[in-house]
């Protein structure tokens, strides 16, 4: 699909849609924004290099299961949330002009 033609197509929005589709889009990347905040905030501080000094290892069980642990939930539902703001951002603008 050509990215020209879709933008196209989001920038020939009717009026009558465009009057209740901006408001929507707002309030949905007003929802998103305080998602994201709370995700970060949710997450842990990282400090690796005083993990080395105390001896720890990745070997351990948590180590070994990082890609199921909370704090990379945390992360990629961070990284969605900003992606998705992003991408309304620009629909919105597209529709706003």
């Amino acid at each position: 699909m050509n990215i020209a033609y879709v933008l196209g197509a989001i920038a020939n929005v009717p009026y009558e849609v465009s009057q209740w589709l901006e408001p929507l889009l707002m309030i949905l990347m007003a929802v998103i924004g305080i998602l994201s905040v709370v995700f970060i905030l949710m997450q842990k501080g990282t400090n690796d290099n005083i993990g080395s000094l105390g001896g720890s290892e990745t070997d351990t069980y948590a180590g070994k299961n990082k890609s199921r642990s909370k704090e990379s939930v945390l992360k990629k539902l961070t990284a969605v949330c900003f992606v998705l703001m992003m991408v309304l951002a620009v629909v919105f603008f597209i529709i706003k002009r």
